[in-house]
């Protein structure tokens, strides 16, 4: 589960099985990691990290090696967080490994290949020891529940292939699903026939509906423009449902290169630090789209009206294709948040809570949104929010859930 001291892992893109791309070599000293990229790396003209990189000769250093770890913040990015890193903590306690001792490196090499995201690392360690690929939901979801209690047992294995890298609070699985609702693990290479899909379990503290109430979030976002990724609700034994979303980062095969904001700022999520005219104006530098500006706008609003409040800096990507070109990513985890200390993670103008009308419309200026454009985005997710009782319904929230965002819609209304 350890690499071999000194060992440097050699980074690539797979952007497919047949393409790929060498990007360089990195190695860690001393608690800082350094990059060296692969010459034809360096003419391929693409910029793997376009806020605080140019791709140039040399070693090349964290920008904040205070931050992940001394890690670069592009492959911090390929780290599980949360539910992902408990799996891998835990896993190496069992091979009689101190997680504490593992270093970045380390971590990355458990990642290998079946991150999110066009990134590989090489060598990679499994750590997992399962070779059946197929899949039994109901059971993960039992199992992701016994580690969250402390009992881990034989359970790490099928967690850990079919959920060790996601980041995020919430037990996932990366899996892929056939026609005929088949399911097998999907971190890495997933047969023609099946397609890449992200679900989730319920984590701690989280209502017996979580997953209703993130899909009728789903729903809600994309009535108001919101560009989502396809979700459903998959039916498990005895009434269970769990939220499932496609995922952005593969088209069958082929993938594309994944960042967060988190990654590109060196922002670290545990610490609200974070504005939302720095993320549009992080879009417009990355994308150099006014389209996308726009989008960014728009879920900004989204995310205040409908109170989500856990919009910290890993919620928020960005894609590259192979041909250098970037976008923002399609949303993701959107859902009722109370937020820390009952605030946004990523505040409008400075403001955390209490966030008006004149706020949002303000806002619109960093985007270079002309007022009445501005009016009419807000206009068009308040009709959409405003329909929160007939998503609710479609999808079985319970009457409880619905009272309490309900409630809470209301108190953010403008």
């Amino acid at each position: 589960m350890k690499v071999a001291p000194g060992t440097a892992l050699e980074v690539s893109l797979r952007w497919d099985e047949d393409n790929i791309q060498p990007v360089g070599r990195l190695a860690y000293r001393d608690r800082t990691a350094y990059l060296e990229y692969d010459d034809a790396f360096l003419k391929s003209g693409l910029e793997l990290s376009p806020v605080h990189y140019k791709t140039s000769a040399g070693l090349k250093q964290p920008y904040d090696v205070r931050v992940f770890e001394g890690l670069h913040g592009v492959f911090h990015d390929s780290l599980p967080d949360g539910w992902g890193r408990q799996l891998v903590d835990r896993r190496a306690r069992q091979l009689d490994i101190e997680p504490a001792t593992l270093t970045p490196l380390d971590r990355l090499a458990c990642v290998g290949a079946s991150g999110i995201g066009a990134l590989c690392y090489a060598p990679a360690i499994d750590v997992w020891d399962a070779d059946d690929r197929a899949l039994d939901l109901d059971q993960l979801a039992v199992d992701a529940r016994l580690v969250l209690a402390g009992n881990v047992g034989e359970v790490l294995s099928a967690l850990g292939q079919a959920g060790g890298s996601p980041g995020g609070a919430r037990p996932k699985a990366l899996i892929g699903i056939n026609d005929e609702g088949h399911a097998i693990h999907g971190g890495d290479y997933i047969p023609a026939e099946y397609e890449a899909w992200l679900v989730k379990f319920p984590g701690r503290g989280d209502p017996e509906d979580i997953a209703a109430i993130e899909m009728a979030y789903a729903t809600m976002a994309r009535k108001a423009g919101v560009v989502m990724p396809e979700t459903r609700l998959i039916n498990g034994k005895d009434g269970q449902r769990y939220f499932a979303t496609k995922r952005f980062d593969r088209i069958g095969n082929r993938r594309v290169h994944v960042h967060s904001a988190s990654g590109l700022l060196y922002t670290d999520i545990r610490i609200p630090q974070l504005d939302y005219k720095d993320l549009i104006l992080l879009t417009r530098s990355v994308t150099r789209d006014q389209r996308e500006c726009k989008a960014m706008f728009l879920l900004a609003i989204f995310n205040v009206l409908s109170h989500n409040r856990d919009d910290h800096a890993r919620q928020f990507s960005y894609t590259m294709e192979c041909d250098g070109t970037w976008k923002l990513a399609p949303a993701y985890d959107l859902t009722w948040c109370a937020g820390p200390g009952g605030e946004h993670s990523t505040s409008v103008l400075g403001h955390g809570k209490d966030i008006t009308r004149a706020h949002l419309i303000e806002l619109g200026k960093k985007a270079e949104l002309k007022k009445q454009n501005a009016k009419e985005i807000i206009s068009n997710v308040e009709i959409a929010i405003g329909n929160w009782q007939t998503y609710a319904g479609e999808f079985g929230v319970h009457q409880n859930s619905n009272k309490l965002i309900s409630r809470s819609l209301d108190e953010v209304s403008l």
